[in-house]
């Protein structure tokens, strides 16, 4: 299998950066990892404090499916939101970019040969 494609299969598949990290661009990757394991902590985190404060607000006969939701949509998502869209925008640079150095490492090293 040819660099370029392992590469941003582990940036697409197994975690964003790792691709970098692949393809010998390891403080990159490595801080892509690390930005996509904190927005991923925040946001479990958030999302834990969201629930938490939805469970007292609840009567054990209201948890029903559209009583949860109505309760959802008082709460406020705007957090989880931004941090979902970080880590999209992580990991599309990520994929693009593992392609783009891979591609480009390629060429350098069949040039060479």
């Amino acid at each position: 299998m040819k660099q370029y494609i392992l590469s941003t299969l582990s940036s697409a598949l197994i975690v964003p950066g790792l691709g970098q990290v692949l393809n010998r661009q390891t403080k990159k990757g490595l801080v892509i990892m690390a930005v996509v394991f904190i927005f991923t902590i925040g946001g479990i985190i958030k999302l834990a404090s969201l629930i938490m404060q939805l469970l007292p607000r609840l009567n054990q006969e209201e948890i029903t499916g559209a009583v949860i939701a109505e309760k959802l949509d008082e709460m406020d998502f705007s957090t989880i939101w931004f941090v979902l869209a970080v880590l999209l925008i992580m990991w599309l640079y990520s994929v693009i970019d593992a392609f783009i150095t891979g591609r480009r490492l390629e060429s350098e090293r069949e040039k060479s040969s």
